[in-house]
Order: C-alpha cells, then structure tokens, then sequence
C-alpha cells in the first residue's frame, strides 16, 4: 500500500521548489561574485553591470510575465520560463567574458521573472473554489 498524493499537493511541492531554486540562482552570483571578478578579468564596475543585466529583466518580466500566464496559462508559461532559466543557468559555466556573463545573467532574469507571477497564478486556479470564496457577504 503506497503513499497516494493528491495533484494540487504535487504542484504545490513542485512550485515550492521552483521557489527555492529560483532564490539560489538569483543570489549565487554574490557568492561567486569574487572568483567570477579574478577568472574574467572585471572591474568593480563591470561586475555591477552583470548584476543589473539580471535585475532590469527581471523588473520588467515580473509584471509583464503575469500578463503572459494569464494568456498562455501557468503551465506553458512556467514550462517555458523554466526551459530560458535553465539555458541560461548552464550558459553562465560556459561564459569567457563580460558579453557572454550580461547575455546569460539577462537571460537568467527574463527566465525568472515571469515564473512568480505565474505560479501564483496557478496556486489561484489548481485550488478548488471553498464555499467562503463563493459567498459574498
């Protein structure tokens, strides 16, 4: 006899990883910010363009990135959105300079941006309608 999981409890876990590991790739670069600074040969000031090139896309997709779950549902938004964060997660251990660690840090954050609004989304709409939802007081 087996453990039975109901569907909207597997989503729920997958989205809380999705959580997770959306948190670690946005936050290790600071870690490896050093190492990334010596191997690549960049200025303080380079370094803090690679930190933008994730950050400004991420701005825009976040608002824009709820529009396109909204009209592409969660599912394939999220698919999609998780296929860009991971071309772009592995691109950055293939960098050789400023140019390719911006393209793959703004991919990164065009791939992220859009996965919070999303999932929220699709929290909203896995979850059956409760009786307090449906009455209006």
């Amino acid at each position: 006899m087996g453990i039975r999981f109901k569907a909207t409890h597997v989503v729920l876990a997958m989205l809380c990883a999705m959580y997770f590991i959306t948190y670690v790739d946005r936050v290790n670069i600071g870690t490896a910010a050093g190492e990334i600074q010596k191997e690549l040969g960049l200025s303080n000031t380079q370094l803090g363009l690679v930190f933008s090139a994730f950050a400004y896309p991420y701005l825009l997709f976040q608002v824009t990135g709820g529009w396109v779950g909204d009209r592409f549902g969660p599912r394939k938004t999220l698919f999609w959105c998780g296929m860009i964060w991971a071309a772009a997660t592995i691109s950055t251990g293939f960098v050789n300079g400023l140019a390719a660690l911006f393209v793959a840090r703004f991919a990164l954050g065009f791939g992220e941006g859009a996965t919070f609004p999303t999932a929220t989304r699709a929290m909203q709409t896995g979850r059956p309608r409760t009786a307090a939802v449906l009455r209006r007081d």
